[in-house]
């Protein structure tokens, strides 16, 4: 009865085998796949729709100013010293309006964005500091009349001491709070021919940055005020309950596949998402991580540098690089983000770390990293002080799983679901190893007890050694037998063999 018992634990324990190696390889990856589509795809019924729709937490905005510390030798031909305040903190609210879905797998969506001071996170810094910064609406005034129409240049400056007021040098004194959201007031009242031609210019281009006074008598210029007034998109993005992997992919905006401000498809070419949600690492860790800015008209990329932990979770660190920004001499392929028909002595092509924003938002203005971070030395010529770039301040960088502060009830939730999927990952080589256990020792039981694991085939072969005065006694009949019917008779068929052998 031991031997029986034996003999099923030692089955019982193989089959148990066969099954935690497949669901160990096979079962439990399929498993946390599956639970993974279900709760990241943008899907009603999944967890994170709803977190992706309204961010459940605010973004912090930070914005460092360079205030002008020597505008009277600027005056006098001297190189600009800045110095640098900051940052002055915002909170910003992100919530999506939902349009409806659309073929491909796709939803259309709008998104709104919300900013307001955070006066706790800003410190002794407020919105009434007043900085000394380029007058950017006057640079571009003057800019944009000698683009278009240089001979009119002297008709036209005349006239910018009614449109800027207290304009005494190409220099603003200014409010934060006006410079950043509620917007410098600009007049387009008078009789100046060359003032109606600024105003009816700013009326028809109708610049994001620019918006209509109250009383229609001119307009407040803004950096980010345009954020706070309107939403942006149309999007059009990936939901992943088809494919996962290509979860939050923007295929569309504002009902275009291609952003033809560049006149490339390369450079107008769609990637990544709106950086609100990315796909599982189902594949493999990506290289490149992409995510598509409107404010810039273009995608881009930040390149994995390498494994880091943060909130006691694993996770991986990705970092905007040189290439993303680099001249057409290192990075070829960037030679179309250059402005078109420049001059024609210029190709249009800027220094490294630099992207020129005209193409994009009709404005001369030019984008780069913090102090110009990764962008050629040669810039820093142009400044006595106050510019130094450093990696570990004004990198642009992004965690996977997460690239936010959050607060703590957000940051727990993301331990625990890290947690459970450690879990299940210690579970399945848990049971894989409890069951090689189990193998272990049922073969051991059978061993100890002499018996063969397996049931003897009804086809084998067995010999049984016959008593000594049998094999005697056969040996006398063999001499008597002829010899041709002895081979007969001792034909190997299995009754035979088993029993005289």
């Amino acid at each position: 009865m031991y031997g029986n018992n034996t003999k099923v634990f030692f089955t019982t324990s193989i089959c148990v085998l066969i099954v935690a190696i497949v669901m160990a390889s096979w079962g439990f990856p399929k498993i946390v796949r599956q639970q993974i589509k279900k709760n990241l795809q943008l899907d009603n019924s999944s967890a994170m729709f709803e977190k992706w729709r309204v961010l459940p937490m605010p973004l912090s905005f930070k914005v460092y100013l360079f205030t002008v510390t020597n505008t009277e030798d600027i005056n006098n031909g001297e190189k600009p010293i800045l110095k640098e305040i900051g940052p002055y903190v915002y909170k910003e609210y992100r919530r999506k309006r939902i349009l409806g879905y659309g073929d491909n797998d796709t939803i259309r969506y709008m998104l709104k964005k919300t900013f307001e001071f955070d006066e706790e996170a800003s410190g002794e810094l407020s919105q009434d500091d007043e900085i000394t910064v380029i007058n950017y609406s006057y640079m571009a005034t003057i800019l944009t009349v000698n683009d278009m129409m240089p001979s009119a240049l002297g008709l036209v400056n005349s006239a910018l001491g009614s449109f800027f007021p207290n304009l005494t040098d190409p220099f603003l004194r200014v409010r934060v709070r006006d410079l950043l959201f509620d917007g410098i007031y600009l007049n387009c009242v008078g009789d100046n021919a060359a003032l109606s031609l600024v105003c009816g210019k700013i009326k028809l281009d109708k610049p994001p940055a620019m918006r209509p006074s109250e009383d229609g008598n001119g307009f407040y210029f803004s950096m980010f005020g345009h954020l706070n007034r309107t939403e942006s998109g149309p999007y059009d993005m990936v939901r992943g309950t088809e494919n996962i992997n290509e979860l939050g992919h923007i295929v569309a905006y504002d009902g275009k596949t291609v952003m033809k401000q560049w006149g490339d498809p390369y450079c107008g070419k769609l990637n990544g998402s709106d950086s609100s949600i990315f796909p599982p690492f189902q594949n493999g860790v990506p290289k490149r991580i992409y995510t598509f800015e409107p404010e810039i008209c273009r995608s881009l990329y930040a390149s994995l540098v390498d494994k880091r932990t943060i909130f006691n979770m694993s996770a991986y660190y990705y970092e905007i690089d040189e290439t993303a920004l680099a001249s057409k001499t290192m990075n070829p392929g960037n030679k179309c983000f250059c402005k078109i028909n420049w001059s024609n002595n210029h190709d249009g092509c800027l220094l490294m770390g630099l992207l020129n924003l005209n193409p994009c938002k009709n404005v001369p203005a030019i984008l780069s990293l913090p102090h110009f971070y990764l962008a050629s030395e040669e810039l820093l010529e142009y400044f006595k002080g106050g510019v130094k770039p450093e990696r570990e301040k004004h990198t642009t960088f992004a965690y996977l799983e997460s690239g936010a502060e959050l607060p703590k009830d957000i940051q727990q939730e993301l331990v625990q679901a890290n947690t459970l999927l450690t879990y299940v990952e210690v579970a399945r080589w848990v049971i894989l190893t409890i069951a090689i256990l189990l193998c272990v020792i049922s073969a051991f039981m059978v061993t100890r007890t002499g018996l063969k694991p397996w049931p003897k085939s009804h086809n084998s072969l067995h010999l049984h050694v016959p008593d000594k005065d049998v094999v005697q006694d056969l040996s006398l009949k063999r001499e008597t037998i002829a010899p041709q019917f002895l081979a007969s008779d001792l034909a190997p068929t299995t009754e035979r063999a088993e029993g005289f052998l």
